[in-house]
């Protein structure tokens, strides 16, 4: 997966606006597909936990009609003298759940979180 940021203000009530593409041939149909989305933070609690609605949208960050939003809940516990992260996802109905889950919502996220990982090993290496 690559991600591209249109726009990004992490402050309560601001937008990230993006762009997710499957970038990873082993993907099978979802190869090549693109997919836009629009995050508005709800709550941002340094250094505790950050909350934000997600959802699908258009190239100009429009929400996508028919599609379901999610509640994300981020909180971040020390754990044995590192940082854990426990992402919660609440959607309004299990059929959306259903609907995320056969677009491969979990594939794309655990891609941008083996993304991340290797962003923070090269960080650590740097510094």
């Amino acid at each position: 997966m690559a991600t591209e940021n249109r726009e990004f203000n992490f402050k309560p009530d601001g937008v990230w606006h993006y762009c997710t593409r499957c970038t990873d041939e082993n993907q099978g149909e979802f190869y090549g597909q693109e997919s836009w989305g629009k995050a508005v933070y709800q709550k941002i609690i340094i250094p505790e936990s950050i909350v934000f609605t997600d959802m699908f949208a258009d190239e100009e960050g429009n929400a996508a009609d028919g599609m379901p939003v999610t509640m994300v809940t981020m909180t971040f516990v020390e754990h044995r003298g590192k940082t854990k992260l426990i992402m919660r996802s609440r959607f309004a109905s299990v059929e959306g759940l259903q609907q995320v889950m056969e677009m491969g919502v979990v594939q794309g996220c655990a891609s941008q979180f083996y993304r991340l990982d290797g962003l923070l090993e090269k960080l650590q290496q740097i510094g």
